[in-house]
C-alpha cells in the first residue's frame, strides 16, 4: 500500500491531490490547497482535509507546486467542472402542496350537516360525522372512514 503524507506535511495551505468520496472506488484523485484539515491524526488511507473551494477529501500525495489547482485533472483522468457551486438552501427544491379536492361543507355554521348542491340545484344535507378515536376529525362517513383506519395503519 503507497504512504500517503503524515499531518506534518499536510497544513492549511499546501498544494495536495485529493480522493473525494464518491471516488473512492476508482480512486481519481483532485487537486487542490488544503483549507481546513478534519483529522487530528495520521490515517492509513489519508488524512481527511477540506480544500478552500469546498470539496472534502483524503489526501494521497502533495501535488506538485506547478500544478493547477482546482482544474480537476487528476491521476486518473479529467473532467469538465459544472457550474460554480452557489449556496442554494434546501428551500429550493420544496414544491407547494398540490391542492386536493373542494372543501365543500367545512366551517360552515348550520347544525349537524352541510348543505351541497343536488341533481336538480336543490341543496342536500349532508351527514357530518366526528372521528371516533382522536374526536378532532369532522367529515363526511367515507372521509372519517378513511381516517380511523389511517389511524391503525403501521
Amino acid at each position: 500500500m503507497p504512504r500517503v503524507p503524515t499531518t506534518t506535511a499536510v497544513l492549511p495551505g499546501a498544494r495536495v491531490n485529493i480522493v473525494l468520496k464518491q471516488d473512492q472506488p476508482t480512486g481519481r484523485t483532485e487537486a487542490g490547497v488544503v483549507q481546513d484539515v478534519l483529522t487530528r491524526g495520521n490515517h492509513p488511507r489519508g488524512i481527511k482535509v477540506r480544500l478552500t473551494d469546498g470539496r472534502v477529501g483524503r489526501v494521497q500525495s502533495m501535488a506538485v507546486s506547478g500544478a493547477a489547482v482546482g482544474s480537476g485533472e487528476g491521476v486518473q483522468g479529467s473532467w469538465e467542472e459544472g457550474p460554480a457551486a452557489v449556496g442554494v438552501g434546501l428551500d429550493a427544491y420544496l414544491k407547494p402542496a398540490k391542492q386536493r379536492g373542494k372543501r365543500r361543507g367545512r366551517g360552515e355554521v348550520g347544525g349537524a350537516g352541510a348543505s351541497e348542491p343536488g341533481e336538480n340545484g336543490e341543496r342536500e344535507v349532508t351527514e357530518i360525522s366526528t372521528c371516533p378515536v382522536c374526536g378532532e376529525f369532522e367529515g363526511d362517513e367515507a372521509a372519517v372512514a378513511h381516517h380511523v383506519a389511517g389511524h391503525f395503519d403501521d
